[in-house]
């Protein structure tokens, strides 16, 4: 489960290091950033769906599927002919990785004796970590010494490894099988409509951050509209649904105890990383991890390998502070205030990136700051898994994880087209004068055209860039303040104990 948790998360970076290749390749610079939004899309949109569609399938088949889909059109990825065809196998593999994202944050506690739930939510915060880190690291390797093919092509073998392993090692449980949904039970009109609402909001701020389309064109507000239109149909077709007439028997994709109540309710609010939007703790997770290792690129020169080694503190500070968090909750709940404290080292950690200096040199102070925010996304993401296991009902665990997993990659896919946003908007005001504007608007589609340029155009955009990157962190340290207070929502007097869930678990067992 870890292995396909740690490869969907390589895929929605890797691809960053390899996007100069590949639109070089199929000669498209300009559809080359949907290689990795049509991933991101799917990703996102599907988790939720994925969660609730287990409840009828099954947990052991909703894992074959999602590998199934994921291996196979990554292998599709890697032997694509054009374009097109890439971004369209792109997006279905988003789907099999949406589903073994939200499948591995379901399963693993559930599988997991109440006594190890801290090992293992330790364990899912290192995997997030090292994949978090290795992406554009593997991403600059392969894409450097090999064909760019090879990103997609090296996870078929890992299926074949991993699914056998996965069904020999399958607990036999028939009670298990007697508590599915039955398939008429399923909600796919929610579904579909938090997949509409959820994927054309992310790709109305993409494309009118990037400068494809202006704020007023008939398709972003064409996308806006109907996306709000959706959230409020979803909204309220959950409500009918649980209104209490029984016209349909259906379950709802997500239920409205696991939103509002404490503290799964504004536990998903802190993870949406509303950056931006509602600028949360998973805006500095996604701007770090994704423009680190573009500004050590651009501004100090480094190639895409060095880029990836000078995140090591990173990596190593998130995996330290994954495991931590995942023994500090194993014998009391204490995860409100592990999320707090996390929120906490995020705010320190992005608010002094903030301050690091514009010039080529590297402070040695940097790898500090890093480390500091490693620790707050490592205790981050080894306690939210914990949190939701142990305020859930086993009826609701499924959909209250995939609700999480949704709203953090969305709120991440929404974060990282803002800061998009941020930097076009500081291209456009400083470099007039310095670029043509055919170069401003190539450089506004895709930051890998810098190689066309002369020296003096390429300092004086390393330059802006390093300015828009301390920005970036600056608004995320602002709303990481704004995490913390969320994160004291989550607070209880008497929060579930792990001695009530073993109870519940001795109780499941013998139904």
């Amino acid at each position: 489960m870890c292995l396909g948790l740690f490869l969907t998360m390589v895929e929605t970076t890797i691809t960053a290091t390899a996007l100069i290749s590949i639109g070089n390749y199929f000669n498209e610079s300009l559809k080359v950033t949907w290689v990795v939004l049509s991933y991101l899309l799917t990703y996102m949109g599907f988790s939720l769906i994925f969660a609730r569609m287990s409840d009828g399938i099954g947990r052991k088949w909703a894992v074959i599927t999602a590998w199934v889909l994921f291996s196979g059109f990554s292998l599709a990825s890697g032997l694509a002919q054009s374009m097109n065809q890439l971004i369209v196998f792109r997006a279905i593999e988003g789907i099999g990785g949406s589903g073994l994202y939200s499948m591995a944050m379901i399963i693993l506690p559930q599988i997991t004796a109440v006594r190890l739930w801290g090992v293992v939510s330790g364990l899912i915060g290192i995997t997030f970590a090292f994949s978090a880190v290795f992406g554009p690291l593997l991403g600059g390797v392969i894409t450097s010494h090999a064909t760019w093919r090879w990103i997609y092509l090296f996870n078929a073998p890992a299926a074949v490894i991993a699914v056998p392993l996965f069904l020999a090692a399958w607990p036999k449980s028939p009670t298990y099988d007697s508590r599915r949904l039955g398939p008429n039970k399923i909600d796919i009109p929610g579904g579909v409509l938090l997949l509409v609402a959820s994927a054309l909001v992310v790709f109305a701020i993409q494309e009118a951050g990037s400068g494809r389309y202006k704020w007023n064109s008939p398709t972003i507000i064409v996308s806006l509209v109907v996306s709000g239109s959706s959230w409020c149909a979803f909204i309220g077709w959950i409500m009918w649904l649980e209104s209490g007439q029984k016209l349909l028997s259906i379950t709802p994709t997500i239920s409205r105890s696991v939103v509002l109540k404490r503290p799964t309710g504004p536990a998903i609010l802190t993870y949406s990383s509303f950056y931006r939007m509602c600028f949360l703790t998973g805006g500095p997770f996604f701007v770090a991890t994704i423009n680190l290792p573009i500004r050590f690129q651009i501004v100090n020169g480094d190639t895409p390998t060095m880029a990836g080694v000078r995140l090591l503190p990173m990596l190593a500070a998130a995996a330290f502070g994954g495991a931590i968090g995942g023994a500090i909750s194993s014998k009391k709940n204490l995860t409100s205030y592990q999320l707090i404290g996390a929120a906490c080292f995020m705010l320190v950690g992005s608010g002094l990136l903030s301050t690091v200096s514009n010039g080529p040199g590297i402070s040695p102070a940097l790898y500090g700051y890093q480390v500091l925010l490693g620790l707050g996304i490592g205790i981050t993401l080894s306690s939210y898994t914990l949190l939701v296991a142990l305020s859930n009902s086993y009826r609701n665990v499924a959909s209250a994880q995939g609700a999480i997993v949704q709203t953090r990659v969305l709120g991440g896919s929404v974060g990282l087209a803002i800061a998009s946003m941020l930097l076009n908007r500081d291209i456009a005001k400083e470099l007039p004068g310095f670029l043509t504007p055919l170069q401003i608007s190539d450089l506004q589609q895709s930051l890998y055209t810098l190689s066309n340029l002369d020296q003096l155009q390429k300092e004086k955009v390393a330059a802006v860039f390093a300015s828009s990157f301390r920005t970036q962190m600056r608004v995320s340290a602002y709303f990481s303040a704004a995490a913390v207070v969320v994160g004291l929502f989550t607070w209880q007097r008497h929060p579930a104990s792990v001695s009530e869930n073993k109870a519940r678990q001795a109780a499941l067992a013998n139904a």
